[in-house]
């Protein structure tokens, strides 16, 4: 059954959020966006969204709410775009409006997304028999500076998709083709969970840039924050993701194969592809050192790989100190509170799942 029949609900109402639901709406289909805070909907002027960058053109909401039921009261397509910190929350959330068939995608589930979801789903006594899945990366490279004035400089060449359950994988897949066809199924979760490029991309650039960030400066995130030293960095990291997913015989790309097959970026190092990335070109640096770029990609992203990792008797010396570094600059155990062994059942992961050892939190080491 064609989506354009049925309603998708896109919650949140982020960079992200406003981009997916100007999109889908600009081609038809009946959106609904979720806003978690009453006064927030009242900031939105109209339900018209005026979407320009790959596309130009009015996409007119059918609801801007901030109350659950409503956004999804039988909506076959619910896409989840809020930071991945908040995925419990969502859960909590809309474990009693969930309905038997729908499809709940994570784009993007940063790492294990669906695991954190499911268990907060039946914790919370849902019971729905739902397809849950999540996506390597968002669907976009887009900022939204201006209030229903989405801009979305690139859509990915790929986008990969997993199911909690597999077998519920090529289900999800049709439904995004309908209007992406870009997007392909993964093999697993390990897939999507290993192929997280916000765990390179984010928290070492904003480590690595904090002066600029607490100034308040101007820059260009990827082509100016992203030095030679920083992405050198970057490829010492990415080393370290290969090896825990080659452990656990996971088809993932390295970074710059990885930029290559999203946006057709070439080079011979790091610095020189993201320098030739144009979808990046644009993108400006945070303005806030509480940025998501620590607070959701460590947490949910470089705590996950450092965990198994872990589990895989692997050495992590560079993944343990961006997530040591970004816990002591925001003052938070990133570790403790992430999504770690403890939180999530990692070691079923595993070729031969065995009991999880008692790993000290990072900031203890």
């Amino acid at each position: 059954m064609s989506l354009k029949k049925n309603a998708v609900a896109v919650i949140s109402s982020g960079n992200g959020g406003q981009s997916l639901a100007a999109y889908y709406a600009l081609h038809g289909f009946a959106v609904r966006l979720y806003v978690r805070e009453a006064e927030r909907v009242a900031m939105f002027p109209s339900r018209d969204f005026s979407l320009s960058g790959v596309e130009e053109g009015i996409g007119r909401l059918d609801l801007i709410s901030c109350r659950m039921e409503e956004v999804l009261r039988d909506a076959a397509l619910v896409m989840v775009t809020t930071p991945a910190q908040y995925h419990a929350v969502i859960a909590r959330t809309a474990a009693p409006f969930l309905q038997d068939g729908q499809t709940v995608v994570l784009n993007p589930g940063r790492t294990f997304g669906v695991l954190e979801f499911d268990a907060a789903l039946r914790r919370s006594g849902c019971d729905a028999q739902i397809r849950l899945a999540e996506a390597d990366t968002f669907l976009f490279t887009c900022r939204c500076s201006r209030i229903g004035r989405p801009v979305i400089y690139r859509i990915k060449d790929e986008l990969k998709i997993a199911a909690l359950h597999p077998e519920d994988t090529p289900a999800v897949v049709g439904q995004l083709r309908e209007l992406f066809p870009c997007v392909q199924p993964a093999q697993s979760i390990l897939e999507t969970g290993l192929s997280n490029m916000g765990i390179l991309f984010h928290p070492v650039p904003a480590l690595m840039n904090l002066v600029r960030i607490e100034a308040g400066e101007d820059f260009l995130y990827y082509h100016e924050g992203i030095s030679p030293l920083v992405a050198s960095v970057l490829e010492r990291l990415d080393q370290e993701r290969v090896a825990v997913a080659r452990a656990l015989g996971v088809p993932v790309l390295p970074v710059l194969d990885w930029l290559h097959s999203k946006y057709g970026s070439r080079g011979g190092s790091l610095y020189e592809a993201l320098q030739q990335t144009e979808a990046y070109a644009a993108v400006l640096g945070p303005k806030d050192i509480h940025t998501r770029y620590l607070y959701e990609d460590v947490p949910t992203g470089c705590v996950p790989l450092l965990a198994l990792g872990r589990l895989l008797g692997l050495r992590m010396p560079v993944t343990q100190s961006v997530v040591q570094w970004a816990s002591t600059v925001c003052g938070t155990d990133f570790y403790a509170i992430g999504r770690n062994e403890k939180r999530l059942d990692l070691s079923s992961l595993l070729p031969n799942p065995s009991p999880a050892p008692q790993i000290c939190a990072a900031g203890a080491d």
